[in-house]
C-alpha cells in the first residue's frame, strides 16, 4: 500500500523533480509521488516521505537515490514509428533534400538526435527509416552507416541499457512496429517468459546512446544537428523551461536544422527561431535563417 503525502513533503519532492529533471507535477499529481515513490520510500529504510527527502538530499548515495526518484518518476512510454507522419516526412522530404547536398558536397553528413528516447524504439525507428531510403535509392548500407550518425540519449541510465541491448518482448513489438519491419530487422528467440525479438546490427550500430539530462546544457556538449526529435517530452515541462530548452536546441541545429515535437506540442509562444512547417498533415519546424 502506497504511503501518504503531506502537502508540505510533496512540494519538497515536487521541488527536486522538477529541479533535477525539468518534469513540472502540478498540484493535482500527489498520487504519482505517492505510487510511484513509495517502494523507494520502504527499501530505504524511511517511515514517511519527509524522512525519505531528507535522507535523499543528504545521502552520500546521493546521486544512486536521485537516479532512482528520476527514474521512477519520469514517464518511459515509447513505441515504434509513433504517429508515423513524422518519419514519413523525413523519408520523402528531409532526406532527399540533405543527400542532394551531400551528393553536391555541400555536406559530408546528416546528423540526427532523438532526445528522451527511453527504450529506444524512436532512434531505431528513425534508423530503419534512413536505412530503407538509402536501399531504395541505390545507395549502399555502407554509404548510409558512412553519412548518417544518430544519437539516442535519456535521463535514465535503465532504460538506456535496455535501448543499447536491443531485445524487445512481444507486447513491445506490437506497439508500432510494421511486420513487414518485424521480419526483416528482427529475430526471435524462445524464452520462458515468451518470445524475445533480438534487433538486428544492422540497425543497432546505426544509433549511439548516451546519458543526457535536458536540464543540463546542451551547446558544446552534443551535437550540432541537421535533424532533432524532441517528441512527447516537453508536454511534461514548465512554461519557463520550455522557453529555455528550445532556445539551446535552436543553438545546436544547423543552418537549416528541421525540430519534430509531439503532436500535441508546439514551440510557438517558447521561441521564435523556428519557422512553422505543414506538409501532408505534418507539423514540423525548421530553423530560421
Amino acid at each position: 500500500m502506497p504511503f501518504r503525502v503531506c502537502h508540505n513533503e510533496f512540494r519538497l519532492l515536487r521541488d527536486f523533480v522538477e529541479q533535477e529533471s525539468g518534469v513540472c507535477l502540478g498540484d493535482d499529481k500527489t498520487y504519482l509521488i505517492e505510487n510511484r515513490l513509495s517502494k523507494l520510500v520502504a527499501e530505504n529504510g524511511c517511515k514517511t516521505f519527509g524522512e525519505f527527502y531528507l535522507k535523499l538530499t543528504a545521502s552520500p548515495l546521493y546521486d544512486k537515490l536521485r537516479a532512482s526518484v528520476i527514474d521512477a518518476i519520469t514517464t518511459h512510454e515509447t513505441l515504434w514509428f509513433r504517429d508515423r507522419l513524422p518519419f514519413k516526412m523525413l523519408e520523402e522530404k528531409i532526406l532527399p533534400e540533405f543527400h542532394r547536398e551531400i551528393r553536391a558536397g555541400k555536406r559530408g553528413s546528416i546528423n540526427l538526435w532523438s532526445a528522451a528516447c527511453a527504450t529506444g524504439q524512436e532512434p531505431y525507428s528513425i534508423a530503419m527509416t534512413v536505412l530503407d531510403f538509402y536501399l531504395k535509392n541505390g545507395y549502399t548500407e555502407t554509404a548510409c552507416c558512412r553519412e548518417i550518425q544518430i544519437l539516442g540519449t535519456d535521463i535514465s541510465g535503465k532504460t538506456l541499457s535496455l535501448a543499447a541491448a536491443g531485445k524487445y518482448d512481444d507486447n513491445a513489438v506490437a506497439r508500432g512496429l510494421p511486420p513487414l519491419y518485424l521480419n526483416r530487422y528482427f529475430s526471435k528467440t524462445g524464452q520462458k517468459t515468451g518470445n524475445e525479438w533480438i534487433l538486428d546490427d544492422r540497425i543497432k550500430n546505426m544509433v549511439t546512446f548516451r546519458l543526457f539530462n535536458l536540464k543540463d546544457p546542451v551547446a558544446g556538449i552534443i551535437g550540432p544537428f541537421d535533424i532533432i526529435f524532441l517528441r512527447n517530452v516537453i508536454i511534461y515541462f514548465s512554461e519557463a523551461f520550455k522557453k529555455t530548452l528550445l532556445n539551446r536546441i535552436a543553438r545546436i541545429l544547423n543552418p537549416g536544422g528541421y525540430l519534430f515535437v509531439g503532436a500535441g506540442e508546439t514551440v510557438g509562444g517558447y521561441s521564435d527561431a523556428f519557422s512553422l512547417m505543414e506538409q501532408e498533415g505534418t507539423v514540423f519546424y525548421r530553423l530560421k535563417s
